[in-house]
Parts: C-alpha cells; structure tokens; sequence
C-alpha cells in the first residue's frame, strides 16, 4: 500500500500517511488525512466549507479501479474550487467555471493539483482563463515557469513538505494517468 510521500496533514500532523488525501482548494498547501477531513478539521485559515479535492495514491487509484481499461473520456471527480461542487471531468469544469463563476479570486487548481507531475499548490487568480490556456482538451500539460506567468498564475514556492515528492505517486478519482502520461 502506497502512501502520499511527502505530504503531511495539517491537522494531525501525520507525514507520509495513508488511504486518501483531501486538498483545500482555498488555502495555500493545506491538506488533510482522511480521518481528519471526516472529522471536519479546521484552523483559523481553513473551514469546513473551503472545497477539498480527493487525491487518491497510485496504487489506490489501481484497486479502486481492479486494473480496468479506462479511457480518457470516463469520469473524473473533480470538484470546484469556488462552490464545491463535484464529480467534474476537466471538460465539466471549465464550461461549469465559465458559466457559473464570473469572479475572480486566487484558488488551487484542482487539475494541476492532482494530476502526476503536477504543482499540487499551483495557485491562479485567473481560474477560468488558467483552464482554458492550460487544461483545454487534448492541450499538452504545459507546467513550466514561463507559461504560467504569461496566464495570471503565481508560482508559490514549495516548503519542506514539498521536497522529496515523487511525481506520479498520487492520483484523483478518474484521473486515466496510463493514457495522459507514460512513465
């Protein structure tokens, strides 16, 4: 059984642990265990009410998933960083995102934050254009420095939780990784 390395709660303080992870979407480089999400764990930063995205291991996504052949068009669950909501594919999202969410405010993106080689504390004031630009069907995974800049993202600089994260360890709900990136 896999874990999430490099990552500890923000609650109980617990590194490497564990089943899922549950990513505010709302705080910068906020992440819960399973148990204390269940437990609604808040600070004075974080509430119940912030959006969190499940992220599963890789070997959870394989049991999860009993090694069935999926396509890049199944389900994925990703949830909205401004209302919550979930159960989204990247495709869901954006024309969710454009149609309900006009405002602008900085949030974790739910894609790169999940996705292997992802920045999982990517942060975009510009959520909408940031989906469009980086996250269009069929686009490439752009993560580079250069591009980001150009999209009203802010690269915020990993602390020592982050280093010593392996990319492709962890996977969302419905994230196809054998079809989108080749190890």
């Amino acid at each position: 059984m896999s874990r999430h390395e490099g990552v500890s709660c923000d609650a109980c303080l617990k590194a490497n642990f564990r089943g899922r992870r549950y990513k505010c979407l709302i705080c910068y480089d906020y992440d819960l265990c399973a148990a204390c999400y269940e437990r609604g764990a808040t600070t004075t930063r974080h509430t119940t009410e912030h959006p969190m995205q499940c992220i599963l291991t890789r070997h959870d996504f394989d049991v999860y998933y009993g090694g069935e052949a999926l396509s890049v068009d199944q389900p994925q669950s990703l949830t909205c960083p401004f209302c919550g909501k979930m159960g989204y594919t990247e495709t869901t999202l954006q024309d969710h995102v454009s149609v309900e969410h006009s405002d602008t405010y900085e949030v974790v993106c739910p894609i790169c934050a999940s996705v292997p080689g992802g920045d999982p504390n990517h942060v975009t004031d510009d959520f909408a254009a940031h989906l469009t630009l980086d996250h269009r069907s069929g686009a490439p995974r752009d993560l580079d420095e250069g591009s980001s800049s150009r999209h009203g993202v802010r690269r915020m600089p990993h602390q020592t939780r982050g280093r010593g994260h392996r990319p492709g360890r962890n996977m969302t709900f419905g994230i196809i990784w054998n079809t989108l990136f080749k190890e």
